[in-house]
């Protein structure tokens, strides 16, 4: 590890810019390039970041004030590079709509201009027309999204179908999609990036244009995931409020404080996915549900509580019903007597 590593990381820990700066610099003078930078010094930080906040270690703040200093550091480091060329390949980078985390595209973009691409870095929360619109009048050799919540997935079925019917190479990333293209293809994009040298390594590999590709047909499970969508701002008050009858009588505690944005990030796996068919996804939102909630002291009921809360509220959706269920926590019962039937069978 370089000297400059553990300044930087202490620097981010303190909410320290200038320090972070100097780490940075410190780099630079040492020989590291842009790129080096970005994928040796700042991704790692963030990844940390996100780690300490999931453990209960770091607040919100904290993770809102580092990642802020990393943002401005990779537009930093990259401000030195040359500029592309005036008739280099444009690429459109932008982040899936109600997607907040607006790190991951802006490495990509930084990258893709350090390779020599013209790059347009669409602006948080792009509204799907207007993006659809940008492209039409811009035709950019390709279209990248990022996604990190996977609750965001849920509402991009659409565009990506509209991107594909114009045969806009549609290229997609980030946390949301797992570890394969399996997410990527369910929702029409073109192809799937795990890194953004996969991203440019694709960009140069498909063609100009992609084969028109029509909107697939809604489906009853493009359906269910609607009403969720639709209801979400519904239904998660309604799980709050019943949650706050059991448990606020104990005080607020920390787990309270950022209960229903976490519960509206379940409802929004859930529909998610049923427009992606993969199962899955409940799976690794109830273990970090759980994982979460454990790390903040709350009672180990409370998974089960609002599971059987989001099963009630989506009474009359069976597809969505049925994606819960395959993820439903096991209670303490169930596992002590798997525990007493493994012990019965070693016996």
């Amino acid at each position: 590890m370089q000297p400059e590593h553990e300044a930087y990381w202490e620097a981010l820990r303190a909410a320290d810019r200038p320090a972070a700066l100097a780490a940075v610099v410190a780099a630079r003078e040492r020989g590291a390039g842009p790129l080096e930078i970005i994928e040796d010094l700042i991704v790692p930080a963030q990844v940390r970041i996100g780690e300490l906040w999931l453990d209960g270690e770091w607040s919100v703040e904290d993770e809102h004030a580092a990642t802020a200093i990393n943002e401005g550091l990779v537009h930093w480091v990259c401000s030195f590079a040359a500029p592309p060329a005036p008739d280099a390949p444009l690429v459109l980078v932008s982040c899936v709509e109600h997607e907040r985390h607006t790190l991951p595209a802006l490495v990509v973009a930084e990258e893709l201009g350090l390779a020599g691409y013209r790059v347009h870095l669409m602006p948080e929360d792009q509204q799907p027309g207007d993006l659809l619109r940008e492209v039409l009048v811009t035709k950019p050799r390709a279209v990248l999204f990022s996604a990190s919540l996977t609750s965001s997935l849920a509402t991009q079925k659409s565009l990506f179908g509209n991107l594909r019917s114009v045969g806009i190479p549609v290229i997609v990333g980030g946390q949301a999609f797992g570890n394969d293209e399996r997410r990527a293809l369910a929702l029409g994009a073109t192809a799937y990036a795990a890194t953004s040298a996969d991203a440019l390594r694709l960009i140069e590999e498909l063609p100009v244009r992609t084969p028109r590709h029509e909107p697939d047909p809604s489906t009853p499970a493009d359906a269910e995931a609607g009403w969720i969508h639709e209801f979400r701002s519904e239904i998660t008050p309604y799980v709050i409020r019943a949650v706050a009858r059991s448990h606020r009588a104990e005080g607020t505690p920390s787990w309270w404080l950022e209960l229903e944005g976490h519960v509206d990030h379940l409802l929004g796996c859930v529909a998610a996915s049923l427009v992606t068919g993969d199962e899955t996804i409940v799976v690794e939102m109830r273990d970090w549900f759980e994982h979460l909630l454990q790390r903040r002291g709350a009672p180990q009921s409370l998974v089960q509580e609002v599971w059987g809360l989001l099963a009630d509220a989506l009474r009359g959706h069976p597809l969505a019903r049925l994606h819960l269920a395959g993820g439903a926590p096991v209670t303490a019962t169930a596992r002590g007597a798997a525990a007493q039937g493994n012990e019965e069978a070693v016996a």
